[in-house]
């Protein structure tokens, strides 16, 4: 008995397939009544979009699982909210059912492994949070906050943010962009608020550290701060200003003297990956050499960070705007030597910023929501810190992002 070769039997099937296609076709020629015929022909040009549609969607979401912080376009691949690499699969599942003829389970089967990739690879999903109980938290812990203040209160103005914080009581506050901003301008448009008699006093008897944009106030002595994963100057000379701080400086680590124990705090504001209002791909922009930039920047800055808390023998909290979202793989070497607090928050899919900018386009009625789509902030916890609560709350309006409440011992 002669086996066939696998050539011949993809042959065969390809041959198979045409010949059910020409068979639709001729019955749709031959089919009586117009109406019926565009009908025919209409369902079979739609099981051929959705199946096209169907594989175009699983090779982006390959390309993003393979490519993800390791190719520096994978920026705007991550950039999908993960509502919609569940969303689009689902969608396209249930329109491959009403495909007909052999594109139906063809489309829901590619569409049913986008599907899967992308439950388990970035869909951000909580699932903890449908079983677990957080329980009491125990007396005596502490509070930390982080919050990314969206240019001090710029829009709703210090004394708002100041009575909004005062609302959330906090041992240590992370904030980031605690710094004035004038649109327009580029990195001229950063200014450095000189604001330590006013910090003092709303926050009596606490700490401050900062840098750049940095802000952590500690109701706990500093021992020692440090920048982490600072890039070195672009070349000798004095100073940069501080546009070029505002750019470098984008962790700050303070050791904390919590009675007879040292606590560090990483406040942390990763690099953003891109501004969509800048690449009009209509213009001369370089846009391979813009994500290249920021794709490099953010290596640095994330290896640094994993690097210290490697290092560092002290317990560690490690929380702030990281500008990554689910879909993105750049947080897998901060989880490997850290311990992702996610699970401990009982939102199934915790969200923390909205993309406000659209409104200046007009295009606020369909984007702008008051629900955020996307997730960017993030808190960890290492060296023998200990979380027992983990929650987003509601900026009240102050900021694009939510506020991140954490209750540590250690």
């Amino acid at each position: 008995m002669t086996s066939r070769s696998p050539l011949a039997a993809d042959t065969d099937a390809r041959a198979a397939e045409r010949t059910a296609e020409v068979e639709v076709e001729a019955e749709v020629e031959a089919a009586p009544g117009r109406p019926r015929r565009i009908a025919r022909l209409l369902r079979l040009w739609y099981g051929r979009l959705v199946l096209g549609l169907a594989a175009l969607w699983l090779l982006y979401a390959v390309a993003r699982v393979l490519l993800s912080d390791r190719w520096h376009w994978s920026l705007a691949l991550d950039a999908v909210p993960p509502l919609f690499l569940v969303g689009a699969p689902l969608a396209l599942l249930a329109a491959g059912a009403a495909a007909c003829g052999r594109r139906r389970p063809l489309a829901t089967a590619v569409s049913a492994v986008a599907l899967a990739l992308a439950l388990t690879t970035g869909s951000g999903l909580n699932w903890p949070a449908l079983w677990r109980d957080p329980g009491p938290v125990p007396p005596g812990v502490l509070r930390v906050v982080s919050l990314n203040t969206q240019y001090w209160g710029k829009a709703a103005g210090t004394d708002r943010l100041y009575a909004y914080l005062r609302e959330h009581p906090a041992d240590v506050y992370l904030l980031q962009e605690h710094v004035a901003w004038t649109p327009g301008l580029g990195e001229a448009g950063y200014v450095r608020l000189d604001d330590d008699e006013e910090l003092r006093r709303e926050f009596p008897g606490h700490h401050i550290a900062r840098r750049g944009e940095l802000l952590t106030v500690s109701r706990f002595p500093i021992l020692a701060q440090a920048s982490v994963g600072r890039r070195p100057l672009p070349a000798p000379g004095p100073e940069p200003e501080f546009g070029q701080e505002f750019l470098r400086e984008k962790v700050l680590r303070t050791d904390l003297a919590v009675g007879d124990k040292v606590l560090s705090t990483y406040n942390v504001h990763i690099t953003v990956p891109m501004a969509l209002d800048n690449l009009n791909p209509f213009s001369e922009f370089d846009h391979d050499a813009y994500f290249r930039r920021k794709s490099a920047w953010r290596q640095e800055e994330l290896r640094g960070l994993e690097r210290d808390v490697a290092d560092n023998p002290h317990p560690s909290v490690i929380a702030g705007d990281f500008n990554t979202t689910a879909a993105s793989r750049s947080l897998d070497g901060l989880r490997a030597r850290a311990t992702d607090l996610t699970p401990l928050s009982t939102e199934f899919l915790p969200l923390s910023w909205k993309y406000a900018s659209p409104g200046e386009f007009a295009w606020d009625s369909v984007f702008n929501r008051p629900l955020p789509f996307f997730r960017l902030d993030w808190a960890f916890t290492a060296g023998g810190a200990r979380a027992h609560r983990y929650a987003f709350v509601p900026a009240d309006g102050l900021s694009e992002h939510r506020m991140q409440d954490l209750r540590i011992s250690f």
